[in-house]
């Protein structure tokens, strides 16, 4: 049985040697994210959500020398707690500006609370045993993305003496 062995060109051999070099380093997400604050040291309910409000800006392209300054600040904002909620019970919005994200003018559902962040981006609420959607207020619209399997939007579960963690990013000023 012969073996044949075919040589890679000098040109793919550097291709693939720059791609592997790549997407081995850190990305620039992973970076500043290890500069924010977890605030988990912050945390003193014994039932609920608590987590962190993260504003993303800026260039996040992993293929891009990242000169545009992709950036992740914790950030203060108004958050509105609503039952869960999914896509039937919320009105888009058609606003071109608001073209980068899931921006809603109006939410269809039960308001449970409304908290404020603070200058670190920690919040935290007690909750009674449910599952709950949060939105973030920006300018007169709602903002919030991503869905459960059930398609209930930014989605979290309170069960009986459980705190649980829900990350809230502002992505609509980045690109991918």
């Amino acid at each position: 049985m012969k073996t044949y062995i075919k040589k890679i060109s000098t040109p793919a051999l550097f291709l693939l040697s720059f791609i592997l070099a790549f997407s081995c380093s850190d990305s620039i997400n992973d970076n500043e994210r290890n500069k924010l604050p977890d605030n988990e040291y912050k945390v003193t309910i014994t039932q609920g959500v608590w987590g962190n409000v993260w504003l993303w800006e800026g260039d996040f392209m992993p293929y891009t020398d990242n000169s545009s300054g992709g950036k992740i600040t914790a950030i203060q904002r108004e958050i509105y707690v609503y039952e869960a909620t999914n896509d039937s019970l919320l009105e888009s919005s058609t606003n071109p500006m608001y073209f980068g994200g899931t921006f809603f003018t109006k939410i269809n559902s039960e308001l449970i609370a409304t908290i404020q962040s603070d200058k670190d981006g920690f919040f935290q609420i007690t909750l009674n045993p449910g599952k709950y959607s949060f939105f973030v207020k920006i300018d007169t619209f709602f903002y919030s993305h991503g869905w459960d399997s059930e398609g209930d939007i930014m989605p979290a579960t309170v069960t009986i003496n459980n705190v649980i963690k829900r990350q809230i990013d502002l992505t609509y000023n980045a690109t991918y």
